[in-house]
């Protein structure tokens, strides 16, 4: 088989010294790596360097920015770009360098995740999250998205089999704890209005159906419930805090 090309790892961070080893051992097989530190507290750029990445100190300005920042300081012509609280199995890297080293690849690549919560891993048929995490520099760029930011491709897209492990929750206060954070990003994006109030029910319902009924959350008991709950529960604190703005915009000045 022939040499695959040069790939970097890249890798944005923010007080994740409990994550940051794993995910950068796990891709050891790049021939770089890049981590852009929103100015850590605890030793997450210490442990980085001590692995061998190259640190650079930026001040976060949301999701697509940063990524797309930390992009832009890779050296390699291809990228796998890796959250913090991830993981690259054996197979996936395996599976990169035959991909690579291929004859004609795709310009980019999808990647299965596979959460891991509350002791076990939740299959992708429950959260089926694909996004593209390898791809060639110089056809990609990063959305501008400040919340559910995404890498686009110009030209051919490919699925990999091996998955990313996702580690994204310390516990149940943690979880409750982001999903705080991001659904208040959320609502803010989204247009707030009378029919918040409405959406505060039918969308938690249509989401607890979704994730317990129709993706099959039921197989995994207690997790299972859990999954769909909090997925409902996602929803509802979306709606609450935007018909919260509307009343607030409909206060007399």
């Amino acid at each position: 088989m022939p040499a695959r090309p040069r790939l970097s790892l890249v890798v944005i961070t923010k007080d994740e010294e409990r994550t940051i080893a794993g995910c950068l051992k796990s891709a050891a097989f790049c021939d770089e790596t890049v981590v852009v530190d929103s100015f850590s507290t605890d030793r997450t750029a210490e442990i980085a360097r001590a692995l061998g990445a190259r640190v650079v100190a930026r001040t976060f300005d949301g999701y697509g920015s940063q990524k797309g920042f930390a992009v832009s300081q890779a050296h390699s012509p291809w990228v796998l770009l890796l959250d913090a609280d991830e993981q690259a199995t054996y197979e996936l890297g395996q599976e990169i360098a035959a991909v690579l080293a291929s004859p004609h690849p795709c310009d980019g690549y999808r990647v299965r995740r596979l959460l891991y919560h509350l002791g076990g891993y939740y299959g992708d048929e429950l959260y089926r999250d694909r996004p593209l995490r390898l791809f060639r520099r110089a056809c990609a760029r990063v959305s501008s998205d400040p919340l559910h930011e995404k890498v686009v491709v110009d030209g051919r897209v490919g699925q990999l089999k091996a998955p990313i492990l996702h580690f994204s929750y310390r516990d149940v206060a943690d979880h409750v704890a982001t999903m705080n954070r991001f659904s208040s990003e959320a609502a803010l994006i989204g247009r707030p209005s009378a029919l918040s109030a409405l959406r505060m029910v039918t969308h938690p319902a249509w989401r607890f159906v979704r994730f317990y009924i129709v993706r099959g959350g039921w197989r995994y008991g207690g997790r299972g419930l859990y999954a769909a709950m909090s997925a409902a529960f996602y929803g509802f604190l979306k709606h609450a805090k935007q018909y919260e703005q509307w009343r607030r915009s409909r206060r007399p000045r």
